[in-house]
């Protein structure tokens, strides 16, 4: 069951902005963890191709390292799905051209038949490259049940 949840759980983002980010690449980079949150539980996968940078490496509860094209093909097999996602305390960092986002959260959804839910705590950091944010590099942690 924990490999199930760590496969799935690399895939899980946000879906709700923050009050307290300000700033407009603040905006813009909640925003983008809203479309990325769509396109995992709308199966779009030319959103995800887009959100996702080419030299992209996501790291699973279970210590699974992923890159784009993992990822993608894992997500678009359709054995992947996702049904809610959560967030609690989103924190935006920016510097410069670099951005991590920090959130706890809960998700729950399917992996090849196989019920997936739980409570989570994510990293995902982005780049701003040609005048746009892209995800290169998530990292999620289970967090255990009381």
């Amino acid at each position: 069951m924990v490999k199930v949840v760590a496969a799935l759980v690399c895939l899980l983002f946000v879906t709700s902005c923050s009050p307290a980010a300000s700033g407009e690449p603040d905006r813009i980079l909640i925003a983008l963890e809203d479309q990325w949150a769509r396109a995992v539980q709308q199966g779009d996968m030319t959103a995800l191709e887009a959100i996702i940078a080419h030299d992209y490496v996501g790291t699973t509860a279970s210590g699974q390292v992923q890159s784009k094209a993992e990822y993608l093909a894992d997500f678009g097999t359709g054995d992947r799905r996702v049904f809610m996602l959560t967030t609690e305390d989103l924190d935006v960092r920016i510097y410069g051209h670099v951005s991590v986002l920090t959130h706890g959260g809960h998700a729950q959804g399917e992996f090849r038949g196989q019920p997936v839910a739980g409570a989570f705590r994510w990293t995902h950091v982005f780049v701003e490259r040609d005048g746009r944010w892209q995800a290169v590099a998530n990292h999620v942690t289970m967090i255990p049940a009381p």
